[in-house]
């Protein structure tokens, strides 16, 4: 059978600093104009397997290096305003995963990169991301 069309796979990866706050981009210009969300994007053919996707995904959006991440759990969500329903991979990359400083490398995609306390997390935020963000800061 073949695979339905409105049905993508999304990489993102939660990137903590040496505060233990999470990195959060505001996004603009595209679904969900307005929330905050974690990097990621869509796997692509091209990847080997979702750390690639992942990586590649950070460094095209924040300019970040990420030199490694673990998985870390996977969320469902409909995005009507695209008609499609995603799968999204999630990862972690705690403090010393990664290098440089964040940048908004896409800015017709995303206003700025922050890092918040987790405790203080801004709103609304992109679907599925808060729930995720809860799940897996709950297991640090």
């Amino acid at each position: 059978m073949p695979r339905p069309s409105d049905v993508g796979v999304g990489t993102a990866v939660v990137i903590l600093n040496k505060k233990g706050q999470v990195l959060l981009g505001k996004r603009k210009g595209a679904h969900a104009a307005g929330c905050w969300s974690v990097p990621g994007g869509w796997l692509d053919r091209s990847d080997t397997n979702t750390i690639d996707a992942v990586i590649r995904e950070v460094y095209e959006e924040t300019g970040l290096t990420l030199q490694e991440c673990a998985q870390a759990g996977w969320t469902t969500e409909d995005h009507p305003e695209l008609e499609c329903r995603t799968v999204t991979l999630y990862h972690l990359a705690g403090w010393g995963s990664w290098y440089g400083e964040p940048v908004v490398m896409e800015p017709n995609k995303c206003e700025s990169w922050e890092f918040f306390d987790t405790d203080n997390l801004p709103t609304p935020m992109f679907p599925g991301t808060a729930g995720m963000l809860h799940n897996i800061l709950d297991k640090e």
